[in-house]
């Protein structure tokens, strides 16, 4: 028989004493940060389709489309299907607004979709995008338009941050009659009068083919990380090509509490185009190229390893200190009188049909920069040397006008060119670039505003998109190929010689030094547009 065995006594278990938990602080909302989460990760494109067949496609498929004008403005015309929340009241409709399908916003021209379009996405919606064109594009294209309201549909609202929600309803509900948009040049020369600081959001690479003279540069998405650099105190004037990523910048600014900001919606393109050169539809020159030096060939080399900036540099700051530490030959190719009624100081004067036979005043061992009135002939001027083997030449793309309207010093005294030992070059070459240059007509080949291009097309004219291809899928004039200027003389075959051809860029630059290349190459009905691409989208024309 097994023996008994008493079990041990196990003591208590003692009742836990209650005990508070540990309190986390309720981390504060910090508005700049989460402005500054959404500008540094700006998507390729900025959230925009420029392209009025894409947006087609995108109504096509059923997208949820918001007009956000006003509804006087809705009711006389609308797009078909858009559903009408007016800016002033989108966050107080975002049961309104899915979440969960494509959005596309547009108003009369870009700016509001734009700010629209900034709003909603610091809210969380990544679902929306803007048609930059707006309804000026779509109803000049001819397309479809209803006086009809669409119902709104009604969602589950998204969930939000209340700070971020009253943050960008406070910015909404307030925007001013104008939209804090400043819409013709004269409007804008008048605030830099009164002494507005201007700040350009493009990319660098944008910047350097020409700025609107003393303009900060702060790439959108950098913006809210050089906050430090945007001062309070002044009023503030936002720029880019062509509306839409100032109209952000516009929108974020404003949340963070910079009431003093507006926008100029045309954007840099409408402010070159202002200053351009005008002139009247120039006569073709009728001298054929007959040598037997391949042309061609040495075109192509040349056009096809220009550098990142195509030879240019277009910020003030940044050709005042090349003048002060490098101490370059600057040459200003217009014309005499031009010259003598002011330039910038130590320049000296070879206007530009005579730059060949004044090679011993170039120097080709040392800097040496082309000006004109805005860029157009310095654009001629260099693709002119360039082919000649000057290796050493860039140009000032803002030229006298950018130059002057900056407030900088000027010159009337002429300076005298010092005579060097003229550079070896190609004689065949020289006769055709000769040949180019003393032919050129008053005007210098170029339409000077966008009134003149639309007249040219109107008439059977071919416009020609020679920028990259990543700037030609974000939207284009309508019926312009894009052959990107360093592959033009590999795709002649592709350019029409039985009509007229104007060819464009984003603001001037390379449309000049393709203008060149091709009258060079032989077709004598090329004319270029100076004022770009960021000019005819901020007329309305219709893109694509």
């Amino acid at each position: 028989m097994l023996a008994e065995v008493t079990p041990t006594p196990v003591p208590p278990t003692p009742t836990p004493v209650p005990t508070q938990a540990p309190v986390e602080e309720a981390t504060a909302f910090d508005l700049t940060a989460a402005v500054d989460e959404f500008a540094s990760n700006i998507p390729e494109g900025w959230m925009a389709v420029g392209k009025l067949d894409d947006v087609k496609a995108l109504i096509e498929s059923n997208i949820y489309l918001v007009d956000v004008r006003e509804p006087n403005e809705y009711a006389e015309g609308h797009i078909p299907g858009a559903v009408n929340i007016p800016i002033r009241t989108l966050a107080q409709n975002l049961n309104q607004i899915p979440a969960d399908q494509p959005v596309l916003i547009y108003c009369k021209s870009g700016h509001r979709a734009g700010m629209a379009v900034a709003a909603l996405r610091l809210l969380g919606y990544d679902n929306v995008r803007s048609f930059p064109g707006g309804w000026n594009a779509w109803s000049k294209a001819g397309e479809a338009i209803s006086t009809e309201s669409a119902p709104a549909g009604s969602f589950a609202s998204k969930e939000v941050n209340p700070e971020m929600l009253a943050a960008v309803d406070a910015f909404l509900s307030a925007i001013p009659e104008g939209f804090y948009a400043i819409g013709v040049v004269e409007k804008l020369q008048e605030a830099i009068d009164n002494g507005a600081i201007l700040i350009d959001v493009r990319e660098e690479s944008e910047v350097a083919q020409g700025a609107i003279p003393g303009a900060l540069h702060i790439p959108l998405r950098t913006l809210i990380a050089n906050l430090g650099q945007v001062p309070q105190d002044k009023p503030l004037v936002v720029y880019c090509a062509s509306g839409h990523r100032s109209a952000l910048a516009t929108a974020m600014l404003h949340i963070l509490g910079y009431d003093n900001v507006r926008a100029f919606a045309p954007g840099y393109g409408a402010w070159e185009a202002a200053q351009g050169e005008s002139g009247e539809v120039p006569k073709e020159i009728t001298a054929a190229l007959t040598s037997d030096f391949d042309l061609l060939s040495a075109a192509d080399a040349w056009v096809s390893a220009l550098p990142e900036g195509f030879l240019a540099v277009g910020k003030l700051d940044a050709f005042k200190d090349i003048l002060e530490n490098t101490q370059p030959v600057l040459i200003d190719v217009r014309e005499a009188e031009e010259y003598a009624a002011g330039h910038i100081p130590g320049a000296i004067n070879i206007p530009i049909r005579t730059l060949t036979q004044n090679l011993d005043k170039i120097p080709a061992d040392q800097p040496v920069f082309v000006y004109c009135a805005s860029g157009h002939r310095a654009g001629l001027a260099l693709a002119a040397l360039g082919l000649l083997g000057y290796d050493n030449v860039k140009s000032f793309p803002p030229g006298w006008k950018g130059w002057s309207a900056a407030g900088e010093e000027v010159s009337t005294e002429p300076t005298e060119p010092v005579v060097v030992t003229p550079k070896e070059v190609n004689p065949e070459m020289l006769a055709a670039v000769e040949e180019f240059l003393v032919n050129l007509p008053e005007g210098y080949f170029a339409l000077g505003t966008v009134e003149k291009i639309v007249e040219a097309i109107d008439a059977g004219a071919q416009p020609l998109d020679v920028r990259e291809v990543s700037e030609y899928e974000q939207g284009h004039i309508v019926g312009a190929p894009n052959v990107p200027l360093r592959t033009l003389i590999q795709n002649l075959e592709s350019i029409p010689t039985d009509r007229p051809v104007v060819v464009y860029c984003a603001s001037g630059h390379r449309a000049a030094i393709a203008t060149a290349i091709l009258h060079l190459a032989g077709l004598n009905n090329v004319r270029s547009f100076p004022p770009g691409y960021g000019a005819w989208e901020a007329a309305g024309e219709p893109v694509e």
